[in-house]
Parts: C-alpha cells; structure tokens; sequence
C-alpha cells in the first residue's frame, strides 16, 4: 500500500525543519557573540549551578570591597584629623603652653599663653566636629548631627550629654538631731546659768562656728558624741532619719573636727527596688528621675526636697550615656562572615565596627580630684588658672571682690588692683594676706596637677591614635585581599563560563551553511506555486 505525501505535510515539515536550523544558528550567533558556553541553565545545568554561585561570591566580594573603601576613606580622615589634634594642637600647643606657663621664668606670659590654650581647646573641638560628605566622623551611631558643643558657661556637650558627668557628688546626709538636743540642753542650762564656759568653746567647735579646738588639757572634750561614753550630755542614739553605728560614727568624726567632709547621705527609700534597681515608676532607663511621677506618688514636694538627689540621679545617668556612647558599635560586613547570636546582636569578630565616638578619643568625666578627664576641658582648666596670675607681683590672685575695712580699696576685685595696693592691703590685714597666699599656694599645685592630666590625656588620646592607625592598615590591606579575591573569582567565572572562540566561530560556520543549505533545499523543492501549476 502506497503513502501519499501531500503537499501540506511537505510544507508543514519543512517549516519545522527550517525553524530548528534558524535556532541553531542563533544560539551560535549569541554564543560568538557574547562568548559565553551557555545560554540557558538547561544547557548545562551544572555549570550553570557552579557559574551562578561564583557570580553570587563576586557580587558579595563587590559589595564588601566598596564597603571597605568607603570606611578606610572615613578611618583614614579620622586618622589624619586626630593626628592633628595629638601633634599639632595638643603637643606642640597645650604642653608647650602649660609647661612654659608653670615655668617661673615666663611666669609674665600667663595671660597669653591662657588664651592659647582656649583657643587650641577650641581647635580641638573643631577637629573632633569634622565632616566627610554629609556625616560626623566622631559622632558614634548618630553621624547626621554635630556632635560636640560648647554651652554658654563653658560646658562642653557631646550629643547632647554633659562631657564633664560625674562631677556631682552624693548628697549629705540629713543630719542627726544630736544637735537639736544640744541646742536645747545648752538652752536649758544657759537659762539655769549651769553652761559653763569649755561647754560653749567645744560646742563652737563641733558646730564649725570656729576652727580653734580648745586645749583638751584644761577643757577636755566632754564626749557628748561618743556612743556610751559614762559622762555623755547627748547620747547620739536618736536620730532622723534612722543613721547605721557606721554613719553615726562619720557624723562623730565630723564634729570631731578628724574629717572635713560631711557623711555621704543614706539614699531615699523610694528610689530602689528590692533587687537594688532603680524603681521604673520614677526613673526612666538611663536612670534620668521623673520629678513629676516622684511628686505624684510620694506627696507634692517630695523632689524639691530630694533635689540633692535628684541632682545626683541625673549626673549618673549622664555619665551612664557616656559609657554607652564611648563603646557604641556599628555593624559592618567586610567579608568577615557578619553573623547574629541573638537579634541585634552580632558575634564578636564577624563584623567591623564602623562607629567613632569622640568622647573615647578626648575622654570624659571627671577623676578622683574632680578634675575634668576630657582634653580640651583640662585645657581650659588651666587656662583659668592662668588667668588669675598677677604678673607684677608673680603671684596668682583670687577673682574676688575685696570688701573690709580700707575704704579706698573696699568693693574692688583683687585682680583689678595694682600690685602695690595688694601688696600694702596684704600686709596691713593678716586675713587678706593669709586668703591669697592660700589661693596662690592652691593654684599653683592646681597648674602642675593640670599640666600632668593633660600630658595624661594627650597620652589616652595617642593611644587611640595608633589604635586607629592599625584598624586602618586593617582596612588597606582587606582593600587590597578583596580586590586579589575578586580577580580570582572572575577568572573562575571565565574558566566555566568563557567559550573557545574558535570552536564558537566553526559552530556557527557550519549552523549558518546547514542554514544556508535548507533554504536552497527549499527553493528547488517548493518552487512552483498553485498559479504555476494551473498555468
């Protein structure tokens, strides 16, 4: 049995025929063209696995190499600005300054050399408030805004935050009433005229209404505040609020004259919980007090009375924001594999910190002495001290309004007299005398202890800047590892992606004659139309 070929079935296979060649020859075209293996996973479906991965690394290495230029650009300037700050500002100006200025033999350019060390107190300000492109190097996580600022009384804020917190010392502690029943037992016995004359002398003394203490050898100390001692006038038992033997003893050493400084204050009941945190119904997180909500629950005029407290509270809690934002982090990835523990928190050494916080460079708080521990405060410290030293008579001054018996001199600031007027005035009133060579004694131990805390600070501030010398070198040399590795990974790419050209061009050589040849196939096979052949 025969089979008849229509001339549709020829036509249709033809077509079809003719269409898989123009395939073929595009996909050589597209493969000489863009000299890749594959055009398409199916092609090669492990290649294109291995391909796709390689593309992901080199986009990630892309984007950490960017990363990396944009932080040592941001390091680098830091690094160039601080140094600055460390050789310029600091050593040549401060402590060449402050170490002339202690110099006795330049003792007559005090003035000058204190407004050298404001204006370099300023200068390093400026540096610590430079900008790269629309951010704040030195401004920790918040780049946007200034984060240095000078108050109008000489504070020094950062982001915001006193940079000299910690400076307000705990409250004294309310006192005993040992000293209202003394008052009333004097009272009585004045009255009955049985107070006697070494009563009244100790009793100036322990009130601190007179330095003098009496000669214990003729009017020996009646004991009035030792717990259970036989001949006590007052036994210090009842007090209020409620004082520990401990705290009874420091208001003892107190009166006793063995200490200058009041006992610390018991701290009030309602500040802490029993866990020993700050109670949240009157405290926000940072430890900031909530005068209103303390007012509220514990009776109008509780914070007014707590106000020492308060004061306290409030200082803490400063210096709290401070140490938070000397440590703050922000999160970058470099290539280091940035991974999370937790939410919000990364583990340490798979990120780089991309955070500078000015107050750990130019430091913060106040120290043992309650001197400032930030650069350009102790610069200004000095500066002040400077400024009282009276050049004529070598002397450093009190800024104080001098108000006694010499009419002429009486309303006068010490400073503002000549040295002769001072000179005769020091020596015709012993107190005047004593009263500034105290001051003078005082200052000048306060210049050499300033002068120390500045070389201190400048050595804190030099640390810093070598440790930021090594991050950058860290970040030149991640520059240069993800630049190699990005090399590398393109080179792997080509390895498995790239086609040999010239079996690329032969492929589609021989494509386009198969081409070629089904078209002329077709010419000689189709050639007559339906008109052709009812002709």
């Amino acid at each position: 049995m025969g089979f008849r070929i229509t001339t549709n079935m020829l036509m249709n296979t033809y077509r079809y025929n003719l269409q898989g060649s123009t395939g073929k020859l595009s996909d050589a075209r597209d493969k000489v063209l863009t000299h890749r293996n594959f055009n398409s996973y199916a092609e090669d479906p492990a290649a294109a696995t291995q391909a796709f991965r390689l593309r992901r690394d080199y986009y990630q290495a892309t984007s950490y190499l960017t990363n990396t230029k944009d932080v040592y650009s941001k390091f680098n300037t830091a690094w160039n600005n601080l140094g600055g700050v460390v050789e310029k500002l600091s050593d040549t100006n401060a402590r060449v300054s402050s170490i002339r200025g202690n110099n006795g033999t330049s003792g007559e350019s005090r003035a000058a050399l204190a407004q050298v060390l404001r204006e370099t107190s300023e200068s390093v300000i400026h540096a610590m408030n430079q900008q790269l492109g629309d951010h704040f190097i030195f401004a920790g996580n918040d780049a946007l805004n200034v984060p240095f600022k000078w108050g109008e009384d000489g504070e020094l804020f950062y982001r915001g935050i006193n940079v000299d917190a910690g400076h307000v010392e705990k409250p004294t502690a309310p006192e005993p009433d040992w000293m209202t029943q003394l008052n009333t037992k004097r009272t009585a016995e004045m009255t009955a005229n049985t107070w006697t004359a070494d009563k009244e002398a100790w009793f100036q003394y322990y009130t601190r209404a007179t330095d003098e203490k009496p000669d214990t050898a003729e009017n020996p100390e009646p004991g009035w505040f030792v717990d259970g001692d036989a001949d006590s006038v007052i036994t210090p038992t009842a007090t209020t609020p409620p004082l520990t033997a401990e705290q009874k003893q420091g208001w003892v050493d107190y009166y006793r004259r063995e200490t200058d400084k009041q006992p610390v204050a018991t701290e009030p009941a309602w500040a802490r919980l029993a866990d020993g945190s700050l109670d949240p119904k009157y405290f926000d997180e940072y430890g900031y007090p909530d005068v209103d909500a303390i007012d509220a629950a514990l009776g109008a005029g509780t914070a007014s009375a707590n106000k020492g407290w308060i004061d306290y509270y409030k200082d803490q809690s400063d210096l709290n924001k401070l140490d938070k934002m000397a440590k703050e982090e922000m999160y970058i990835d470099l290539g280091m594999g940035l991974k999370e523990e937790s939410a919000n928190n990364a583990i340490k050494g798979s990120y780089f910190n991309n955070a500078l916080s000015g107050v750990d460079f130019t430091g913060y708080g106040v120290d043992e002495d309650g001197d400032p521990k930030n650069m350009a405060l102790l610069m200004r410290e000095l500066a002040d001290v400077f400024d009282g030293w009276k050049e004529s008579g070598q002397k450093y001054v009190p800024n104080e309004v001098y108000q006694g018996e010499n009419e002429a001199l009486n309303g006068m600031n010490y400073r503002d007299m000549s040295y002769t007027d001072l000179q005769a005035l020091m020596e015709s009133d012993a107190d005047v005398k004593n009263k500034i060579n105290k001051y003078h004694d005082e200052q000048e131990a306060k210049a050499f202890r300033l002068m120390d805390k500045i070389k201190g600070a400048q050595e804190h501030t030099t640390e810093k800047w070598v440790e930021l010398d090594a991050k950058s070198v860290f970040l030149k040399s991640n520059e240069e590892r993800l630049g190699t590795q990005l090399t590398d990974t393109n080179k792997q790419i080509l390895d498995i992606e790239q086609i040999d050209l010239a079996d690329a061009i032969t492929a589609f050589s021989w494509d386009q004659y198969c081409y070629n040849a089904a078209l002329r196939v077709g010419n000689q096979l189709l050639s007559q139309s339906l008109l052709d052949y009812m002709g």
